[in-house]
């Protein structure tokens, strides 16, 4: 259930999204962005569940800048408006920071792409000959642990259980009583990611989350991101946006007519306290879309690895068949590097974009390239399948702001 939405299928859908203003002068880029969030939340909060959203939207580097909040942090009427101050979790638009940290670690020269699972967790023999390329670009053919039976009985019964990283590989490590489908091409794992955090402890000796915030945090200086391996303190989830789960679809590995998904008894549940060991390198950041959009300039400005690993970040596989894809096209729209996606989002052309997801929240970002905006919003929940329009104000903000078109 972890899976990050990286389809933006229905993105052009929304240019029928229209903000009104007021007659008289012209909205100023701030006004825009205000009215195109409060609408979307009017329209999408019944539908989607949510209580507010959050924006940040860059206009070049170092700026200007525009950051917009509508809505409240949660259902209660005591609960406060988003703010600055607010957080979210990221889902898996972190897995950024999981091709990062295993990046600089080739840059060091304490591993490379092309070293094996054999190599570095020889306790896996089942996968042994799995590059972590392979890992990071979801080529392995590893399964998903949550989309599992074992990981939503855990979510439903021991929300705040700390799990390992070891005990999330278990629940898909082929044995003769665990067997789930191998696949071969591109399919998204979120399994894959764990394993490569598991690598990168044994390669420098230290906690995947110290390498999380001496790597990626503390050098871009994210101050308002955090990352733990299990729960969270009390000072960062007085912080979180309640987030809700209200998704009733079965999960991937329940069978095709499957009536009842494993998550029912999930339905209308606060996560924001439960525990998110359960994602951990796959997408277990926390973050405001300021910070999210300053870590996305720094990736794709080439500000945070050397040029070779650079070359490497941004590699793709085809997401239809899974084979090296040098660029997007008509054709094969839609490709995966190291945790960042780039499609051909309709008659906008190709972008790089991802959309996170946990149990109760959503990061999405999209990047602009020709015109140098880069717009990041986030929300808080997770709704029914084919409810998600978080895209929808991502591209209002970008109608609303986007440069003139020449004559």
């Amino acid at each position: 259930m972890a899976r990050a939405r990286v389809l933006l299928s229905a993105c052009i859908s929304i240019i029928g999204l229209m903000v009104a203003f007021d007659a008289g002068a012209e909205p100023s880029r701030p006004e825009k962005v205000q009215a195109a969030l409060e609408a979307w939340l009017a329209e999408r909060a019944p539908l989607e569940k949510v209580t507010g959203i959050a924006a940040y939207i860059s206009l070049g580097d170092p700026g200007p800048a525009v950051e917009a909040f509508a809505g409240t942090t949660g259902r209660s009427p005591s609960d406060g408006p988003i703010s600055q101050g607010t957080l979210f979790q990221m889902g898996s638009t972190s897995k950024s920071f999981t091709a990062a940290v295993i990046l600089k670690s080739e840059a060091a020269s304490k591993l490379s792409l092309d070293d094996t699972i054999g190599k570095w967790l020889p306790e896996y023999r089942a996968w042994q000959d799995i590059s972590i390329r392979r890992l990071l670009n979801m080529t392995s053919g590893i399964p998903n642990y949550s989309e599992t039976e074992a990981m939503s009985r855990l979510w439903v019964e021991e929300p705040q259980r700390d799990l390992s990283a070891e005990e999330l590989v278990r629940m898909v490590y082929p044995s003769s009583s665990n067997r789930f489908p191998v696949t071969t091409g591109y399919h998204y794992s979120n399994t894959n990611y764990i394993l490569a955090s598991m690598i990168a402890e044994r390669a420098s000796g230290k906690p995947f989350r110290d390498l999380v915030h001496e790597l990626v945090i503390e050098p871009l200086g994210l101050h308002s991101t955090f990352y733990e391996s299990g729960t969270y303190p009390e000072a960062v989830i007085r912080r979180l946006a309640h987030g809700y789960f209200e998704n009733p679809a079965c999960t991937d590995y329940q069978p095709k007519d499957c009536e009842q998904s494993w998550n029912l008894p999930l339905i209308g549940r606060d996560v924001r306290a439960m525990s998110s060991s359960w994602t951990q390198a796959a997408g277990g950041a926390v973050s405001n879309p300021r910070d999210v959009n300053r870590w996305m300039r720094a990736v794709f400005a080439g500000k945070v690895v050397p040029p070779k690993q650079q070359n490497e970040w941004l590699q793709m596989v085809s997401t239809r068949t899974g084979a090296p894809l040098a660029e997007v096209s008509s054709e094969d729209p839609r490709g995966f590097s190291l945790g960042l996606v780039q499609a051909i989002l309709g008659p906008m052309g190709a972008h790089w974009f991802y959309e996170g997801e946990t149990l109760g929240f959503r990061t999405l970002y999209v990047w602009f390239a020709q015109d140098d905006i880069l717009i990041t919003v986030q929300t808080n929940s997770q709704p029914a399948d084919g409810m998600d329009r978080l895209h929808d104000a991502a591209v209002a903000i970008y109608e609303a702001i986007k440069p003139p078109t020449s004559p």
